[in-house]
Formats: C-alpha cells, structure tokens, sequence
C-alpha cells in the first residue's frame, strides 16, 4: 500500500511540475515556452492559414502604481478570462511575459481574426462599461497563408500592428 501511494504521489508531482512548466502561474493561461513549441508544431500546410494575434495590456504600470499590485493582478486575471473567452477551443492564448499576451489560431484566415479582435474589444469594452476594471489591449493581428512564410516574420508583423495600435490609443489621450 505504501508503494502504491508513494507511486500516485510521485505521478501527481510529475503531472503538477508539468503544468506549472507550460502555464503563468498567475493568470493560468499557457506561457511563452508552450506557445512557442506549439507555433512551431502547427508551422504545418495543413494548419494554413494560421493566425496570430498579440495583446498588450495599457497601463498595468499606471494601476500597479496607483492601486496596488494586487489590483494589477486582478486586471491581468480577467483580462486573460475575456481572451479566452473570447476564443475557439483549438486557439491557443498565452501570457507571454508582464502585460503581453499571444493568441495563435490554426486554420483561420485574416477576416476570422479580425473578427475574433473585435469581439474581444467588444467583451472588453461592456467590462470598462461597467467600471468594473479599467482594461484597455492594444491589438495586432497577422496571418500565415502560404507555407514559405516564416511564422516568426508572421509574429512580428501582428507585434508591429499591436505596437501601431497602441501608439494610436496613446495619441488619443
């Protein structure tokens, strides 16, 4: 009985040392490291188009300063529930580090992922309606369409239309 109990103890360590090595430990949502072994496995023809999507939270410095770390970490925590909501079962989202986050989406072309941004700017848009937490994303998207574009080239193109987007809402204040 010990051994059995010793194994299945073992088996849930390995199983928990799994997990916390491909998800944030904060929001749950898969990390970087998972994201990037998964853009390169479905970097496949039969995965095209492929398309991303990068999310950078506005002002978590300005609420983290503000109102807490705590209240970042709760402004993080939904922001990760909207995009996840937001998504098909297949998408896979990942908080890649601080206040930035990728959305990789197999077989979806320019005008799916336009319409997956908005209705995150929509579920985005109904929580600040609210006043329940002051959420602002800038958002990039890029597609994947034929199988001699480079994914990564794919990822720093929806980066770079994040960054524009972000440059447009800080002009507008």
């Amino acid at each position: 009985m010990a051994n059995t109990n010793a194994a299945l103890d073992r088996l849930y360590y390995q199983n928990e040392l799994k997990y916390k090595s491909y998800h944030d430990g904060l929001t749950n949502l898969y990390n970087r490291r998972f994201f990037e072994e998964e853009m390169e496995r479905l970097d496949v023809e039969r995965q095209l188009p492929i398309s991303i999507i990068m999310a950078d939270l506005n002002g978590l410095k300005l609420i983290n300063d503000n109102y807490g770390h705590e209240k970042g970490d709760e402004v993080l925590i939904k922001t990760a529930e909207i995009l996840k909501k937001s998504l098909r079962e297949e998408d896979i989202v990942a908080r890649l580090g601080g206040d930035e986050f990728a959305i990789l989406m197999p077989k979806t072309n320019k005008e799916q992922a336009d319409r997956i941004i908005k209705r995150i700017k929509d579920k985005i848009d109904q929580i600040t309606a609210k006043k329940a937490l002051p959420i602002s994303l800038a958002l990039g998207t890029a597609t994947k369409e034929k199988a001699v574009e480079n994914i990564y080239e794919v990822l720093r193109k929806a980066d770079n239309k994040m960054y524009q987007d972000k440059l447009s809402k800080n002009k507008k204040r």
